[in-house]
């Protein structure tokens, strides 16, 4: 019986520990975090996107035309929640089946993915982080 006052103190403290640790992993980092960022384009239809723009790892915009496909651009970017992260891709004309897809992958995990269909088919996925 002696043990139990010193046993009720041990639990709540290994409680109080459990819960601290909990909401800390559960907190968002609000400062800037470096991710490993891969947009990747793909067309089942067209040999090349006519038109492509990425946000870069500096932070600008990369526009690309006339690039070969499938394409895949990486590099580690310090972005922050509530930044956004956005990729244009679209076809020239061609089919009314025309197929491009354009996604936006961060530390290896898909967060946004556009798939369009048309004759000028324009993908844009746009992501924020923290979404």
């Amino acid at each position: 019986m002696k043990r139990m006052p010193q046993l009720a103190s041990l639990l709540l403290s290994c409680a109080t520990l459990t819960t601290a640790s909990c909401s800390k992993e559960n907190a968002a980092p609000s400062g800037p975090k470096e991710y490993q960022l891969e947009d990747r384009v793909t067309s089942t239809t067209a040999p090349e996107s006519d038109y492509l723009s990425y946000d870069n790892e500096s932070g600008g915009t990369t526009a690309l035309n006339h690039v070969p496909l499938p394409a895949t651009y990486h590099f580690k970017y310090p972005r922050k929640p509530g930044d956004q992260l956005s990729l244009l891709a679209s076809l020239d004309g061609g089919e009314a089946a025309a197929e491009i897809t354009a996604s936006i992958l961060l530390d290896g995990r898909a967060v946004k993915k556009e798939t369009s269909r048309s004759a000028n088919a324009p993908a844009v996925p746009v992501y924020v982080i923290g979404q």
